[in-house]
């Protein structure tokens, strides 16, 4: 129970902290959160709500304070919320079937998988959602095709932090050692 404490803390306190320091469009750790959270918590429930939770809380930190004149008044949720918190949820969901048993590789194409469930989400949110695009296919290609810039920061992202939390995670809690699947492979 204690590790678990330690852990939910832990991986909270970095998609927080990951999100609010200056970082590329896009690199952040709430895929790696997401995906780890669901390797590691045999509770389907913490494995979706631990992202969220951590997306959230730096929500609440982006928009009322780094973004504050952009609003009104005191924003609780982001434009878009659904299909954000949704693409996260699904990354949650997708990692506890594709990250049961885990190895370097799992871990890449899970990351990139991620990567690709919440850019096809979210932007198709934005084209449904905002008066930005025409309510076209045509419309739906553009919006995708704009957003393709920020998605190498995504995929970056991703794989740096999987890489990170999943062998930080082997280090100092688990007794699969993907570290030693990893030095097979080398």
């Amino acid at each position: 129970m204690k590790r678990n404490i330690i852990l939910i803390v832990a991986l909270i306190a970095i998609g927080i902290i990951g999100r609010v320091i200056p970082h590329p469009y896009n690199f952040t750790p709430i895929t790696a959160i997401a995906l780890l959270s669901a390797h590691a918590f045999k509770n389907k429930w913490i494995a979706v709500l631990l992202p969220l939770v951590s997306f959230w809380i730096s929500d609440l930190i982006i928009n009322n304070f780094v973004y504050a004149g952009y609003y009104d008044s005191f924003k609780i949720f982001s434009p878009g919320v659904f299909w954000i918190y949704g693409s996260i949820a699904c990354i949650s969901l997708m990692g506890r079937f594709s990250l049961k048993k885990i190895n370097p590789k799992k871990i890449g194409l899970s990351s990139v998988a991620g990567s690709v469930i919440f850019f096809v989400v979210t932007n198709f949110g934005v084209w449904a959602m905002s008066a930005m695009y025409a309510k076209s296919f045509a419309g739906l290609i553009q919006c995708y095709s704009l957003a393709i810039p920020f998605f190498g920061g995504t995929i970056l992202g991703d794989l740096v932090y999987s890489t990170v939390l999943f062998y930080s995670y082997s280090l100092a809690f688990s007794k699969d050692a993907i570290l030693q699947k990893a030095k097979n492979l080398s």
